[in-house]
């Protein structure tokens, strides 16, 4: 670490002391280390190429900003950025800019560095000065990581640039600096690192680097210097440009030249004397100009208190800094003469310097934060050791030392050697990890030469099974416990006067940014010296995040996890359920959290006894506020409300905490300073914003209240977390107790990641394969991350679908029961309990037959738990049993209602109504049941359920225990029949194919339970993807096994007689005297046999053929075990999963929890479809074995079996040979990735998949931006769209490419099924699930998902953003199947957009006019009325006053048909409503207007392709008027014969005009019957109105007409009907003769006419 140096003490000729002045100090401010590097570069570099990765994302996004805001750096020029599709392109931007003679710089970690890895060594080789700045990172080895490692620094180590390393912020930004200069100087590329997370992310204060030191130190590009070093002379002469152009069309050459056997060594060999060879001396030279120009002092070895340690710790990054005070400690306790070596430059490795530094030590223990297991040592002590041994070389020398430069070593002065591994992906390191790392080296210490800092191999075993395992693996491995040291003490080694603060937050509630306005006003406020750094997983939202904050008067020198704080805040109210957030709290510290609950008592009573206990015995101080309600009532936006509560905690903090009073501070002060600060961070979203917050604030800051009455007694708490065995998880199977058991894996991790003790689980031999067992979301419970739940309003409900299809966490599932499965299920609960039951069989036949009568009377509007309750108390009255059996039959009752508690069930038109009109006693109830364990209260359940059967409601106690109540009822239901699911057939896709999902199988393909945002419209797609998947399987596999079944008894059956073909079995004196001579024993197969055979020529079984038959048959045994049963008892999965790194790897494998219950893996951000490509062919090739086994099977029992013929045909037999059948059975292998792994640093793998031909099925989740770094730009966002990496800003206003068409690039390829589609449309998306995934060909599934914060919308926004994103065009919806034809146009369908016929579709917008009236406009849909709603273009509109309306403002649709000479001086605008429903005018930009040009001429596009409109057919169309002038003057002649009453020929009766329904407008003489619907029963399910828009209308009532029954396709008709809720809707017969497959839906048609 380098503090700030403004003058240096020197000694003058007059022995007296002065101080050296330095010119440039630095700009003392709070950031981090991302944020100081981008300081430096934007004000050096001209040029940037990069590619978001976590933890180096940022760099690049703060670059972005810069040229978006017009930055000038120090050479005149406004900053240059390229985001390519990937690091690899990334690395090549970089060296393609500075090979023009840019200044340029690059932005990386972890994966990103090792894929760019072969471009690096080509960078060196071109002598290119450019700098890679990395935030390190652990590399995806068999898990992904995203915090901190020294891998990706380590793994270039060969590439030939240099390294430096900075141990925090400030050596980040300096390093940067100096490595320009030393890089440009030797014309060597730099890598720059810092830790990644604990320095790219840690606040603290820097002296940034001024303007003025960067041009006078780094100077221009374009600048002449002189030559360095003399073979720069021989090359350039005397001067040569500062960053050469070796691309330069003034001064042409060839670069990356291919050399032979007789030039390529000479030029590797000749790098190293006339280039490498300088780069030492060149550093010393340059870091001593910066020490004069600064007075921070570097050197390439780092050395602190070193002039008389014994024993030293070395390193680099942000651990030297911890290791400084630790060595202080040790020093100053325990009179250890401890010292520090820090690193800071790795290559060229300072072996001379090495030498000098460790001579004579008694003890060196080099740290690092990687792992390399087959090597001989890590690398940094790898090095040293070959250092230290050329010292000891030259040792024996006493002249001519064989290494001049190195020191020499006599006997006894190498020190010993330690090496010690730590901090992988950002484990920890506690000042007691160090301390234990030179314990280990003392003379009564371990001297174990290798160990690991920061776990544990073994410990005290908390159960037996927990002890037997251990034992056993001690046993196996006698020196594991050795493996890790631990200190004796972990003293608290902040500065004195600190004061500490932890934060307990969930992910998505703002913690890290009232983490970051907390230090920041600290730091403002006080001047103090900050250190503020969050700890969180990688999952996104609804996950526990912890932030960590220290300010102090003096410098702070930890950078870990704080086991001693002053303060902590809790803004998660549920914080006791899993942590606990006491730990470390000091003796009189500050408890603040959040709470609802009106009195101090009841949040009291919260808190578990024994924390109340320790709260009271160590005086602590408990507050609450209640800072939701605060944030709820002043956040303008209803998004931002949880994110905004934790501002709240801020003002809380300042009012509870003693800083306000020891800092001398005033109210008024603070608050000036916290509105900087909120000024600062959210000033650019506009002032309601800025103030929104501040109330917030200060509504925390006065409604704090403190805890008096601390009495210690029973809470309500005191039942929680032993980590009982959860819900979901009882109702599995135990496996095998290995690898895949999902029990044994819940024992051995889960319980402990439940119970908060996550870190403490052991390096055992499981955690060292990293593999997770399928399903393992059950384990989780979400209740904790919401505070209202949607409350099932039965009465209300429809049983549309809509909840439990949009639903994204598999937390709402539909289910349909007979009356009798369920009391049924009531009764085998109670018996299951131990409860024998007399009476309940029998009389609950009557219970249901009265409540079926009183469901007739009261109709759909029925609450039937009240009628339950009802019937029993009816038959309960009404028994004339005696008073004794009636007793028992009352109890007995009792419990059968305890048993249903209340489960709420509906009376829907579906399930119930219409199929008791049918046939009466074939009705089922239907119901909605929360999954209280998964769902995370996104709420779009609610904002989709158009009826009001669901609504938002506060969660109580008393809610969750109801919920929870009515789930294990739901668990203990069966299944819905197959006769309710409203499918004919699925693989046809007759139906309302979403009512797939009524089966509880289907429902459970996705378990949930995992980390992704609130309504992630990721996970819904997902969710019905694998639905689809799963209900396609069941049926196959289900008659499969019949077939196996039926197999296996054929071929037993077949071998039996086989075996006892040579018998005699007409010969009955024999079989007589072999019965008599066995009487006393048992008669076997054998003895009678011989019996029989005696004395006769009997033909023998061929023992060859036995034995292959028998095998044949243990395989076809075998193969029924693994559909039945397998290794965890559930059998085979329906699916397997290939998952691109990305959002969905990281909600979805974020350890210990896994939401699916298939194969399941993730290899690289780039690769899935290869992988996939190679699972496939491993995965078919099993399949292949068993069908092999089949059907040797089925040609042995046909006896048709010749080895000769077939053993060479089944050698060979692969997937291309499958059957129909066989290919349909195939669980489908599929790769799922996002816009990022598939439209840009996966491209290319996704192509070659497509262009193979291989049938393996692609899932692109297309959000359009990079969600899970945080939101950047990529290749499938909108022109306009503002991203991290596309800004808006004074030179840039967002994305200027157009779109990525991936549908289109699939289509293409000509060989695959593609389709694009979304949630929008959901018949259009299962069809074309199925259709892809019956295939055997590959298929593409392009779909549009929802990104709550990264588009900028609401946690329930996902249906309602994919429905505005596809009526606006943004995201229209297409097909293309290779089977359907040979053209395009036959091929490709865009069947299931809206309004197909014109560019826009229109909708209703209804206003309040001037007058208070209901008022509405038509208008189109533009991409621009999509765009508005999201927060990612919010920036390109601007409402304007009514009063400053003119003429010059045009409608942005007729603005798009004007020539550009018509649009000068007019401006575009769309319509819109504010939050009184007043009409307003938005004033739309330049960059949406090309975007809704651009949208427009996609959809042409589609169009064209497709073939729609083109193709005319001449004889068609006449045909066509002739049958419709036959129609039209058929139907006048009928009118008038019948005084106009048309419908007195048919049979459908006359409707008005009014609201009691349509009807057939005329009947011809070709017996053509129009659709019609009975309005008065529609449900208003939107079906109909979505499906065939042209066609069905909602009326003024909301109620489904017919308006046109021409307006689309016989085709979309049926498919209304067939989905219609209420079957109201009845077909007629086809007005288009023509139309494809129409004797097809003349059937299906014909059940609902």
């Amino acid at each position: 670490m380098v503090d700030p140096v403004l003058y240096e003490e020197e000694v003058s000729m007059f022995g007296k002391k002065e101080q050296k002045q330095f010119k440039y100090p630095g700009i003392r401010m709070a950031m981090d280390g991302n944020t100081a590097v981008i300081m430096c570069e934007r004000e050096a570099s001209d040029a940037a190429g990069a590619y978001p990765i976590t933890p180096s994302t940022q760099m690049g996004e703060y670059w972005a900003e810069e040229v978006a805001k017009g930055h000038i750096n120090v050479a005149g020029k406004p900053l240059i950025f390229v985001e390519p599709e990937s690091e690899h392109a990334a690395a090549a931007v970089t060296a393609g800019m500075a090979m023009t003679g840019l200044r340029a710089t690059n932005f990386s970690s972890a994966q990103g560095v090792a894929f760019m890895h072969e471009s690096l060594y080509a960078a060196v080789g071109k002598r290119l000065p450019y700098v890679l700045n990395i935030g390190t990172r652990a590399i995806t080895k068999a898990s992904l990581n995203v915090h901190c490692g020294h891998d990706d620094y380590h793994c270039i180590d060969d590439t030939g640039f240099f390294q430096v390393f900075g141990a925090d912020a400030q050596e980040a930004a300096d390093l940067n600096l100096i490595s320009r200069k030393i890089a440009e100087l030797s014309l060597t590329p730099a890598a720059v690192a810092q830790d990644g997370f604990l320095t790219t992310h840690l606040i603290e204060p820097v002296m940034v680097p001024e303007r003025e030191l960067i041009e006078e130190f780094c100077g221009r590009p374009d600048d002449i210097i002189s030559c360095p070093t003399p073979a720069q002379k021989m090359i350039y002469g005397e001067k040569r440009r500062r960053v050469p152009e070796i691309w330069d069309v003034d001064n042409p050459m060839l670069s990356g030249s291919v050399q032979n056997q007789d030039a390529y060594m000479q030029a590797v060999a000749a790098q190293r004397p006339y280039f490498f060879d300088h780069i030492s001396s060149i550093t010393d030279q340059v870091m001593d100009e910066y020490y004069e120009l600064t007075g921070r002092r570097y050197n390439r070895v780092g050395q602190y208190k070193m002039d008389d340690a014994d024993y030293v710790i070395a390193g680099q990054g942000s651990m030297i800094v911890q290791a400084q005070v630790v060595a202080d400690y040790l020093r100053e306790t325990r009179k250890l003469k401890v010292g520090v070596m820090n690193l800071t430059m790795y290559r060229p490795f300072p072996g001379d310097l090495i030498g000098k530094v460790l001579k004579g030590r008694k003890g060196v223990v080099v740290l690092e934060r990687t792992d390399q297991p087959l090597a001989e040592d890590l690398p940094m002590i790898r090095e040293i050791r070959a250092a230290v041994t050329k010292c000891i070389e030259n040792g024996g020398y006493s002249a001519d030392k064989p290494y001049p430069t190195y020191e020499s070593y006599k006997a006894g002065e190498a020190p010993a050697l330690f090496s010690g591994s730590y901090g992988l992906g950002s484990r920890d390191l506690q000042p007691e990890g160090l301390i234990g790392a030179i314990e280990n080296m003392l003379p009564e210490g371990r001297k174990q030469r290798f160990f690991y800092l920061g776990v544990d191999f073994v410990r005290e075993s908390a159960d037996p099974k927990a002890e037997i395992r251990q034992q056993e693996l001690i046993e196996a491995y006698p020196h594991i416990a050795k493996m890790a040291i631990r200190g004796s003490e972990n003293p608290d080694l902040l500065p004195k006067n600190a004061i500490t603060v932890r934060m307990h937050s969930v992910g998505g509630w703002g913690a890290i940014t009232t983490g970051k306005n907390l230090a920041m006003t600290l730091y403002d406020l006080l001047g103090y010296d900050i250190r503020a750094n969050p700890k969180y997983g990688s999952e996104k939202k609804g996950q526990p995040t912890t932030y960590y904050l220290s300010a102090a008067p003096e410098p702070i020198r930890l950078n870990c996890e704080y086991h001693y704080v002053d303060v902590v805040l809790s803004p998660d109210p549920n914080v006791f359920l899993h942590s606990n957030p006491l730990y470390g709290l000091k003796e009189g510290g500050f408890f603040i959290i959040q709470s609802h609950l009106e009195t101090e008592d009841e949040v009291w009573a919260q808190i578990p006894v024994k924390y109340q206990k320790y709260i009271v015995d160590h005086n602590i101080h408990v507050y609450f506020v209640d800072g939701f309600k605060i944030a709820k009532d002043e956040a303008s936006d209803a998004e931002l409300q949880f994110r905004m509560q934790g501002n709240a905690f801020q003002g809380a903090f300042f009012a509870a905490s003693p800083l306000l009073e020891r800092a001398h501070l005033t109210e008024q002060g603070l608050f000036d300073a916290i509105e900087v600060q909120l000024r600062d961070k959210f000033g650019g979203k506009g002032e309601r914003v800025v103030e929104d917050n501040l109330r917030v604030v200060r509504r925390g800051f006065d409604e704090i209240r403190e805890i008096t009455n601390k009495q210690i007694g029973l809470t309500q708490q005191d039942i929680r977390k032993a980590a009982n065995i959860p819900v979901m998880l009882q109702a599995l199977p135990e496996g095998d107790g290995k690898l895949s058991d999902v029990h044994r894996f819940w024992e051995q991790t889960g319980s402990f990641y439940m119970s908060g003790k996550g870190s403490e689980n052991l390096a055992d031999p499981f955690m060292a394969t990293s593999l997770i067992p399928a399903a393992t979301g059950i384990f989780r419970d979400m209740t904790q991350i919401r505070f209202d739940y949607p409350k099932f309003i039965t009465e209300n409900c429809t049983a549309c679908g809509d909840c439990y299809t949009a639903c994204p966490d598999s937390a709402i599932p539909g289910l349909v029961n007979s009356i009798s499965d369920i009391f049924n299920t009531a009764i085998e609960r109670i018996e299951l309990k131990g409860t024998p039951t007399l009476y309940l069989r029998r009389e609950s036949r009557n219970v249901e037959k009265r409540l079926r009568a009183l469901i007739d009377e009261q109709g759909e509007a029925a609450v039937v738990s009240k009628l339950i309750d009802q019937a029993v108390l009816e038959l309960l009255a009404e028994s004339d049993l005696d008073e004794q059996k009636k007793a028992g039959l009352e109890r007995e009752f009792s419990l059968f209602l305890e048993s249903i508690g209340g489960f709420e069930f509906s009376v829907t038109k579906p399930y119930y109504t219409n199929r008791e009109k049918k046939n009466k006693g074939s009705g089922g109830l239907f119901s909605i049941t929360v999954n209280p364990y998964t769902c995370k209260g996104c709420m779009e359940c609610v904002d989709v359920c158009d009826d009001g059967a669901l609504v938002i409601d506060l969660q109580t106690e008393a809610a969750v225990q109801k919920m929870q109540q009515d789930w294990k009822f739901w668990m203990d239901l069966p299944t819905t029949d197959a006769d309710f699911i409203r499918i004919d057939d699925l693989n046809d896709k007759i139906g309302a194919l979403e009512t797939l999902l009524l089966d509880k199988t289907n429902y459970q393909s996705m378990v949930s339970g995992d980390g992704a945002c609130l309504g992630c419209g990721e996970k819904t797609a997902i969710h019905l993807f694998t639905g689809t998947a799963t209900a396609l399987m069941q049926p196959r596999v289900k008659a499969h096994i019949a077939e196996l079944d039926d197999l296996i008894n054929r071929l037993e059956t077949h071998i039996r007689l086989k075996l006892a073909a040579g018998m005699d079995l007409s010969n009955t004196a024999a079989i007589n005297d072999a019965v008599e001579e066995n009487k006393d024993t048992d008669l076997t197969l054998t003895n009678l046999s011989a019996t029989l055979s005696e004395g006769k020529v009997v033909d023998p079984v061929d023992p060859k053929w036995l034995k292959w038959a028998t095998q044949l048959l243990e395989k076809l045994r075998h193969l029924k075990w693994l559909y039945t049963d397998g290794k965890t008892n559930q059998g085979r999965a329906t699916m397997g999963i290939i998952n691109s790194t990305g959002c969905t790897s990281v909600w979805g494998s974020t350890f210990p929890f896994n939401p699916y219950p298939f194969p399941w893996t993730s290899h690289l951000f780039q690769d899935s479809p290869s992988v996939a490509m190679g699972i496939f062919e491993g995965h078919m090739a099993k399949m292949a074995a068993g069908f092999k086994t089949i059907r040797q099977a089925k040609l042995e029992l046909e006896g048709k079996y010749d080895a000769d013929i077939h053993d060479e045909f089944f050698t060979y037999f692969d997937w291309k040979g499958f059957s129909e059948e066989e290919w349909l059975l195939c669980p489908p292998v599929v790769s799922i990735g996002g816009d990022g792994a598939m439209y840009d640093i996966g491209f290319q793998n996704l192509s070659r998949a497509l262009a193979s031909g291989v049938p393996i099925k692609v899932l692109i989740l297309d959000t359009q931006v990079y969600s899970n770094t945080g939101g950047q730009a990529c290749t499938s966002g909108f022109v306009g769209q503002v991203a991290d990496m596309s800004p808006y800003g004074k030179a840039w206003k967002g994305k200027t490419e157009i779109r990525k068409e991936m549908g289109i690039i699939g289509m293409a390829h000509r060989t695959s099924f593609v389709l694009q589609s979304s949630q929008a449309n959901v018949t259009h998306l299962l069809e074309g699930f199925i259709d892809g995934l019956n295939s055997r060909r590959p298929a593409m599934f392009n779909i549009y998902t929802t990104c709550q914060p990264e588009h900028g919308v609401a946690d329930h926004a996902s249906e309602a953003q994919a429905k505005l994103a596809l009526e606006s065009r943004a995201y229209p919806l297409f097909r293309y199947d290779p089977d359907e034809g040979v053209t395009f146009s036959e091929c490709s369908s865009i069947e299931g957009n809206p309004s197909v016929d014109t560019d826009w579709p229109t909708y209703t917008l209804n206003y309040q006019d001037e007058k208070g009236n209901e008022a509405k406009m038509e208008l189109p849909v533009t991409f621009a009325d999509f765009a508005f709603s999201e927060g990612r273009f919010r920036k390109h509109f601007r409402s304007v006053p009514q009063d400053a309306w003119n003429e010059d403002m045009v409608e942005l649709h007729e603005f798009l048909d004007m020539d550009e000479d018509e649009r000068d001086g007019r401006f575009p605008y769309i319509w819109a409503v504010d939050k009184k429903s007043h009409l307003m005018r938005v004033l739309v930009a330049q960059e949406i207007v090309l975007s809704c040009e651009e949208r427009r001429n996609f959809w042409h596009q589609l169009r064209a392709l497709s073939g729609y409109g083109e193709g005319v057919n001449e004889t068609e169309i006449v045909n066509r008027t002739k049958a419709e002038m036959a129609q039209k003057l058929t139907a006048n002649l009928l009118a008038m014969a019948n005084d106009g009453d048309i419908s007195a020929l048919t049979d459908a009766p006359a409707l008005s005009s009014g609201a009691t329904g349509s009807a057939p407008a005329a009947a011809n003489a070709a017996d053509y019957e129009p659709v019609w619907i009975e309005t008065p029963e529609c449900t208003t399910c939107d079906e109909c109105v979505e499906i065939a828009p042209g066609i069905f209308k909602y009326n003024d009532d909301k109620m489904a007409v017919v308006v046109n029954p021409k307006g689309g396709s016989y085709k979309d008709i049926v498919k209304a009907a067939e989905k219609c809720t209420a079957g109201c809707l009845h077909p007629g017969t086809p007005w288009d003769q023509n139309e494809k497959d129409l004797d097809k839906l003349i059937k299906r048609a014909a059940k609902y006419q």
